[in-house]
């Protein structure tokens, strides 16, 4: 079995999906449990939503980031690209500590009117949070097969 090929419309579906594999149980495709790459990708959620922590260059920012904001939002994510260290989850987590955070974490990003700059991409529109977000959750949610 490969890794399933997700696509998500709204953080709902988000939500959704995460609650079912959570339901269903899972094998693991790659390298991290539900609970891990929930907390992985809760730290870019809140990132977005609260201000991160780590923030590139303004250099690679201007020179590089654009380019790779072209690209991650035409093509999305690869397995095996690079990721800050701090977005690394711990091999032991409290899985469900960390699917309570990133569901209210998703709630938050459903309303949100504003969010702040990538650390990477610079200052970002709401929408492309938006498909940056969703395409980052389908790339790591679909190593996490349901069983029947």
């Amino acid at each position: 079995m490969e890794k399933r090929k997700l696509s998500f419309e709204s953080y709902g579906e988000v939500v959704q999906e995460i609650e079912s594999l959570e339901q269903s149980g899972y094998e693991i495709k790659g390298k991290w449990s539900l609970g891990q790459a929930c907390a992985h990708l809760d730290y870019y959620y809140k990132g977005s939503l609260d201000g991160f922590d780590h923030m590139f260059p303004w250099v690679v920012r201007a020179l590089f980031g654009k380019l790779a904001l072209w690209w991650y939002l035409r093509v999305g994510d690869k397995e095996g690209n690079p990721t800050v260290p701090q977005s690394v989850p711990m091999e032991t987590i409290d899985a469900k500590k960390s699917i309570a955070d990133i569901k209210n974490s998703l709630r938050r990003l459903a309303t949100a009117e504003r969010l702040h700059p990538s650390g990477l991409f610079g200052a970002l529109s709401v929408e492309q949070w938006k498909i940056l977000h969703l395409k980052h959750a389908a790339h790591h949610l679909g190593f996490l097969i349901p069983k029947s």
